[in-house]
């Protein structure tokens, strides 16, 4: 499974432009769509792996088990985004009659919601919001797939087909791996500022692949405590600095390498675009 994530960069001069967001619109959500909908009941005598396949909804979209798992999400995307890109779309025809183009993943065989408001707001932040995407359950604004007394801990869908199935996870986004969204995959913390911790819990999931921008508080509060990057290495991950550096790894690597690219932000920045 791959996981990607789009989000702006943090400083203010780094505006997304129209054609980004267009870009990034095209194929956003659609693998979440498809993460919605209902597996459809196996007609075979359902076994463990069925079972377990059944719950994450894995079987019956496509009429069986599928080879790859893609999870996009754009960053604030909803109807009303996607309505746009269509007329946008469909206004560069430039006709004499007025076009709507819809975004092909609108066009897909199976399309369903998800409501990722939490529990404590209707204008909730990324860490709440992709909490809901990846556990199907809600928590407060800045906590990360706990529930918001810090009593019970959340499975990801992602930390469920690698525990279960056996799946190999891949976490890809244009942002810091320990924001927030990315996070939400992997961590479990109630702030999402605990990016220390969650680099750590990033190193210890386990997790085939790791791409985007460099790890934020790589060191934590302690000038003891073992860095980020140190710490990947000693659990076996191949880390990489630069996109350049991250390439050749994959070009390179053998099977079953664990992989970790962190770029810092101007250098994802100028791959990215």
């Amino acid at each position: 499974m791959r996981l990607m994530e789009r989000e702006d960069f943090r400083m203010k001069e780094n505006k997304m432009s129209r054609r980004s967001f267009l870009k990034v619109g095209a194929v956003a959500s659609a693998a979440g769509m498809l993460a919605a909908a209902p597996a459809a009941a196996n007609a075979a005598a359902p076994t463990a792996a069925n079972a377990a396949e059944e719950e994450n909804g894995l079987l019956g979209v496509f009429g069986g088990k599928p080879k790859y798992v893609f999870l996009f999400i754009g960053d604030g995307m909803s109807y009303p985004q996607i309505q746009a890109t269509a007329y946008f779309n469909g206004a560069q025809q430039r006709g004499e009659e007025s076009t709507i183009e819809r975004v092909s993943f609108m066009d897909f065989p199976v399309i369903g919601s998800q409501y990722t408001y939490d529990s404590t707001s209707f204008c909730p932040d990324s860490a709440s919001t992709a909490t809901s995407i990846v556990s199907g359950r809600k928590t407060a604004s800045g906590v990360i797939n706990v529930s918001p007394d810090a009593s019970e801990r959340f499975e990801t869908i992602a930390e469920k087909l690698k525990r279960q199935l056996g799946y190999k996870v891949g976490v890809l986004t244009s942002v810091n791996l320990n924001h927030a969204t990315p996070a939400a995959f992997y961590a479990h913390q109630q702030s999402r500022k605990n990016y220390c911790e969650i680099g750590q819990e990033l190193i210890a999931s386990g997790f085939d692949y790791f791409a985007g921008g460099g790890l934020l508080n790589p060191t934590g509060a302690s000038d003891n405590r073992i860095d980020l990057y140190e710490a990947a290495r000693d659990a076996g991950y191949e880390v990489a600095r630069t996109y350049d550096e991250g390439a050749a790894q994959v070009a390179e690597a053998e099977t079953g390498s664990l992989m970790l690219t962190a770029c810092e932000d101007e250098q994802l920045r100028e791959a990215y675009e």
